[in-house]
C-alpha cells in the first residue's frame, strides 16, 4: 500500500506538468538555423516537386492534387545562412481562406513539442538588425537548440503584401 506522503508529491507533480501548456510544432534546418511553425497550420509535407514561374519576389508555383500551391523559400527572406542544397520537400501550409503556402525543404521536417515557456522574445537590439516581421519568437530547448517561431500570417503580409491588402478590402 502506498503512503499518502507518497501520493501526494505524485499528484503534484503530475498536476504541475499538465498545466504547462505543450505547443506541437513542425521544425525544419535551412543553412545553419532552425526554424519552426505550428503543426496545425500544416497541411501534408511532399517529397518531390516541380516549381514553375519564378517571380521577382522568389515566389514560385506548384501544382498538387488539383490545386496550385505559391511557394516561398525562406532562405531569400531570412537570416544570411542560404542554404545551397536542393529542396527535396515542400511543407504545405493553410493561409486564408483555404489558400496554400509551400516552403521547400532539403530535408524532411520534424515535429517537435514546447511548453509555451520555452518561447521567448526577440532582443530588441538583434531585431532592429532588420529582422523579418515574420520570425516572431525565440524557442529554446533543454537540448541547446535554438528555433526562430515563424508567422505565417506575418510572412504573407512580409511577401506578398498585394495580396494581404486585397484580402482586407475583400474582408477575407
Amino acid at each position: 500500500m502506498n503512503s499518502p506522503k507518497y501520493s501526494r508529491r505524485f499528484r503534484t507533480r503530475h498536476d504541475e506538468r499538465s498545466r504547462i501548456a505543450v505547443q506541437k510544432l513542425v521544425t525544419f534546418q535551412l543553412g545553419s538555423e532552425y526554424y519552426a511553425i505550428p503543426i496545425e497550420r500544416v497541411q501534408r509535407v511532399l517529397k518531390e516537386f516541380t516549381a514553375h514561374g519564378t517571380l521577382q519576389t522568389g515566389c514560385r508555383l506548384v501544382r498538387d492534387h488539383d490545386e496550385t500551391i505559391t511557394i516561398i523559400d525562406l532562405s531569400t527572406l531570412f537570416i544570411s545562412s542560404h542554404d545551397e542544397r536542393e529542396r527535396h520537400y515542400l511543407i504545405v501550409c493553410t493561409v486564408y481562406q483555404g489558400e496554400r503556402l509551400g516552403i521547400p525543404i532539403p530535408e524532411m521536417p520534424a515535429i517537435l513539442e514546447v511548453p509555451k515557456d520555452q518561447f521567448s522574445e526577440i532582443p530588441e537590439l538583434y531585431r532592429q538588425g532588420n529582422l523579418a516581421p515574420a520570425i516572431q519568437n525565440l524557442i529554446n530547448t533543454p537540448e541547446g537548440k535554438v528555433f526562430f517561431y515563424i508567422n505565417l500570417d506575418l510572412l504573407i503580409q512580409e511577401v506578398l503584401p498585394n495580396l494581404h491588402n486585397e484580402r482586407e478590402k475583400l474582408n477575407l
